[in-house]
């Protein structure tokens, strides 16, 4: 974890790997935990500066732990899962928690709703845990062939035996397809255009692609 201050306002942020037990490994996070007086625009100019997949912004609540905001170098998202538990690990860091006991659980409120993050203490760490804001919810399903173009694959790759590609969200929603192999998901090339398709048909521009 590594921190540092934001020059022009003196805003202390801290950085932290999610998902990993090594330093510059898993995921990477901004985060600032004392966010107050940062206008919008200023955390959405910050998040931009970092340049990570998201940055985090603390500030209080008074029906949560702490409010939470999260930006992505494009846009404010109203949930993401590592977000949550960096924030989570680096609030518990600081002291900011009060004293960890065993399943000491935490709320954030956030655009999805609030999102309760348990913490434990292990090996002299931090481990969290979190529950999604919302059920599980299924939305429209759309053709192989638009999400394929997406990614420059054959539609014929996109497997719909159990389902079409099918919006779904737990408080943040995704496109989700199979594909037949891995070989398929390494070939996978960005299409701007096809992108472009998806959100013009109102669908989720974020794309899960699995396999089995």
């Amino acid at each position: 974890m590594r921190s540092g201050y934001i020059a022009w306002m003196r805003y202390r942020f801290l950085i932290c790997d999610v998902f990993t037990n090594r330093r510059f490994g898993g995921n990477q996070l901004a985060v600032l935990p004392e966010a107050s007086g940062l206008t919008t625009a200023q955390m959405q100019q910050i998040t931009r500066e970092f340049n990570f997949s998201e940055s985090t912004f603390v500030l209080p609540s008074s029906t949560a732990t702490r409010h939470v905001r999260i930006f992505t170098p494009a846009k404010e998202i109203p949930f993401a899962g590592h977000p949550n538990v960096g924030t989570a690990f680096v609030l518990a860091s600081l002291g900011e928690l009060g004293e960890i006991g065993a399943g000491t659980t935490v709320t954030f409120d956030e655009q999805a709703g609030p999102v309760p993050v348990e913490i434990q203490r292990i090996d002299g760490g931090f481990h969290c845990t979190l529950s999604a804001p919302k059920p599980l919810s299924i939305g429209v399903s759309t053709e192989p062939g638009l999400v394929a173009a997406a990614v420059s694959i054959s539609p014929s790759d996109v497997v719909t035996i159990t389902h079409r590609p099918q919006s779904v969200s737990v408080g943040l929603p995704f496109l989700i397809a199979e594909v037949r192999d891995r070989g398929v998901l390494e070939r996978m090339k960005v299409n701007v255009a096809g992108f472009e398709a998806l959100q013009a048909q109102g669908l989720p521009h974020d794309v899960l692609f699995y396999t089995r």
